[in-house]
């Protein structure tokens, strides 16, 4: 595994589904941050050979999901809530790459209006831009087009971010970042996967509804269970 990569070990028994999170009242409206924690997605939600990543890693590659330029665009990848949760994950060094965020509104109903304010924001964000390298120094650009998902949750959205390759750049790898919010209750999930646009890096939609079935389980007072496939998990 890559040393700027942290390989997950699943260690001990797994949880079932359906056992109750202790303290937890099923009837709330709004997680808590460590709730939030427990309904991240975590990298033994993720096929094997997948692992964690994080912000810094992705800072000194000088590559991964894109972290728009445009002030009123980052909260596409992000949330500007204060209760919040957040990780990354990678398959390789080189991609895929994919991050996720899930925040607690202040209720249902202000939840479902952050949604809709994102809808309205990728119109204002067909075209982002982001910077690469190592340094930062290369500034590139994503232009929006429509991602078609299956419904998640009890509503969400999607879209698809073309890389522009930089005058000068060689090669015709076509790169993609996709983008996947749904809405739980009084809270948003946001999935973004970013890499070639082949099958290696797989469909966003997936990982999407990993996530939300993760998040619906705490919500409603259960510990979601680990990948079967995963170390440490077992077939009872």
């Amino acid at each position: 595994m890559y040393s700027h990569l942290r390989t997950a070990v699943v260690a001990g028994v797994a949880l079932a589904a359906t056992a109750l999170i202790p303290g937890r009242p099923v009837a709330a409206d709004a997680l808590s941050e460590k709730e939030l924690r427990v309904a991240l997605l975590d990298a033994v939600d993720f096929p094997e050979g997948w692992a964690s990543d994080s912000a810094r890693s992705a800072r000194e590659r000088g590559f991964g999901v894109p972290e728009p330029t445009e002030r009123d665009c980052r909260e596409l990848f992000d949330s500007a809530e204060e209760t919040k949760a957040r990780a990354g994950f990678a398959k390789t060094r080189s991609g895929p790459f994919v991050t996720t965020v899930v925040a607690a509104h202040e209720d249902e109903g202000s939840a479902r209006r952050a949604l809709d304010g994102l809808r309205e924001a990728t119109a204002e964000c067909a075209t982002i831009h982001t910077r690469e390298g190592a340094s930062g120094g290369t500034t590139v650009a994503y232009e929006a087009t429509t991602l078609d998902v299956d419904r998640l949750g009890e509503d969400s959205t999607a879209i698809r971010f073309s890389r522009r390759a930089p005058e000068g750049e060689t090669g015709d790898t076509r790169v993609v970042a996709d983008l996947v919010v749904a809405r739980v209750g009084a809270h948003l999930v946001r999935v973004a996967q970013a890499g070639r646009d082949d099958k290696g890096t797989g469909d966003v939609s997936d990982i999407a509804e990993t996530a939300v079935r993760k998040l619906e389980d705490v919500c409603e007072g259960r510990s979601p269970a680990p990948r079967r496939d995963q170390p440490g998990t077992t077939d009872l």
